[in-house]
């Protein structure tokens, strides 16, 4: 056991409660310090980057979609641990905001008719409350600070995941907003246990 660590933890309890939100069930009961980047001056790290600190004994993995007591829902990018006297003291984080939740759908390659008689594919739904951070390109592709982030389009997207979620190239990606989009290509060591997903219009 850290003491030091348990200092740390004690002055986290002013910070704000969490929940690990996994497939095999919550984790709660656990508290954070979540910050924004004041020096920050692109538009991405502005709007989506929070520095994060957890205990010693935080639950939280890279990878893990969180939910914070003030309501953010919330995907841990990295976490390092702070060494104090040869022990873990804390970790500092990176978390990015989810900005879209939606629905994960996958094309099993069986179909059905239509209301027209025509033979269409059949999508079968992988995952709901499938929350993720939807942004234009960040590479090759520079965010115009005067442009609204809501209003993005629906082309040359980067759709950031958790790899637990298991999207697949082809898949499609149903925002609760209406929107469709098809994954066309993948990018998996970019970041640790988080998908980047290259998304397009679906159309099918």
């Amino acid at each position: 056991m850290s003491r030091i660590g348990e200092r740390i933890n004690k002055a986290l309890r002013t910070g704000l409660t969490f929940t690990i939100n996994r497939d095999s069930g919550d984790l709660s009961g656990e508290y954070c310090m979540l910050e924004l980047n004041a020096q920050a001056t692109k538009p991405f790290i502005k709007e989506f980057f929070l520095s994060a600190t957890f205990g010693y004994d935080t639950e939280a993995r890279a990878g893990d979609k969180i939910t914070s007591s003030d309501g953010r829902h919330l995907m841990v990018m990295t976490l390092t641990p702070e060494i104090l006297k040869d022990s873990v003291a804390a970790y500092d984080g990176v978390c990015y905001k989810c900005n879209v939740s939606g629905q994960l759908y996958r094309y099993s390659g069986e179909a059905t008719w239509d209301d027209d008689y025509d033979l269409v594919a059949a999508p079968v739904l992988i995952k709901s409350d499938c929350y993720g951070l939807l942004t234009e390109a960040l590479y090759g592709n520079d965010l115009d600070e005067n442009r609204e982030l809501g209003n993005l389009g629906i082309q040359e997207h980067e759709l950031y995941i958790p790899a637990s979620v298991g999207i697949e190239i082809h898949d499609r990606y149903q925002v609760s907003s209406g929107e469709y989009y098809r994954v066309e290509t993948i990018a998996k060591r970019r970041y640790e246990n988080i998908d980047v997903a290259i998304v397009g219009e679906d159309t099918r």
